[in-house]
């Protein structure tokens, strides 16, 4: 039950972010939209939390939780065109990219370890240096 849930939720927040960087790049989409999608993203890299990482499960559980719901909240506020174009781009995207979202998953979270493993590097070879 819980795991169906969450499955549906992640797919949701799939084609959502995925909408969102099609929206991101129409020129119809409104500036403070394409903000808040830059601000989404950033947040969620960014190791700056509401709820720092070093609470237990609640440093995690923030990022799965704010930012998903980030996403949709911006997502419902594109205007109709832009939200209809994006949706089918998504689904088309998604269809071909994502067809094992649990290895997208995996693949998705390789991809922030990197980034941070890469940043972590070159603040040691910064300070070392």
């Amino acid at each position: 039950m819980i795991f169906n849930l969450l499955k549906r939720r992640f797919m949701l927040f799939r084609r959502e972010a995925v909408m969102l960087w099609y929206a991101f790049r129409d020129r119809r989409t409104p500036f403070y939209l394409k903000a808040a999608s830059l601000f989404a993203g950033l947040y969620l890299l960014s190791p700056i939390d509401l709820i720092p990482f070093p609470v237990p499960v609640l440093g995690v559980v923030d990022d799965l939780v704010v930012v998903p719901l980030l996403v949709g909240f911006i997502a419902r506020r594109l205007p109709q065109g832009v939200r209809a174009e994006a949706g089918e781009n998504a689904d088309l995207w998604i269809a071909r990219w994502f067809k094992r979202p649990l290895i997208a998953i995996v693949v998705i979270l390789a991809l922030f370890v990197a980034i941070w493993l890469v940043l972590l590097y070159l603040v040691y070879r910064y300070l070392a240096g």
